[in-house]
């Protein structure tokens, strides 16, 4: 598994509003997408979990990060980043994948108004 050195948390928010939480940091182990060292941000974290003494998340793309030591400036981190990840998400990850989907829309009250439509015509 990949250990992230050097993280920091990142809160961003979406166009839509949609807030998100990412981490930035130095990438160690075997992830042939990255060389060893490299500095990376990943995709919107959706869990994590705590492995004994340390702290293990999971990315929207299914990629998993041990997480290290944390960037110096960066004062109770893994304290903010479970606080925060708390307020954002459940501990568990979805098995729905959001970028994966082919659903581009959805509209509740839409498929009602079908449905009474429906029924008027009936």
């Amino acid at each position: 598994m990949n250990i992230l050195n050097n993280w920091k948390m990142l809160d961003l928010v979406t166009r839509d509003g949609e807030e998100l939480v990412c981490i930035e940091g130095r990438v160690y182990g075997s992830n042939p997408r990255f060389p060893s060292s490299s500095h990376i941000r990943t995709s919107p974290i959706t869990a994590y979990s705590l492995d004994g003494n340390s702290m293990v998340v999971t990315t929207r793309r299914g990629s998993e990060y041990v997480l290290g030591k944390p960037d110096p400036t960066e004062t109770f981190a893994q304290q903010r980043l479970l606080r925060r990840l708390s307020r954002l998400t459940p501990a568990t990850a979805s098995s729905f994948d959001g970028i994966e989907s082919q659903l581009t829309g959805f509209d509740e009250g839409a498929q009602q108004n079908r449905r009474l439509a429906t029924a008027k015509e009936a």
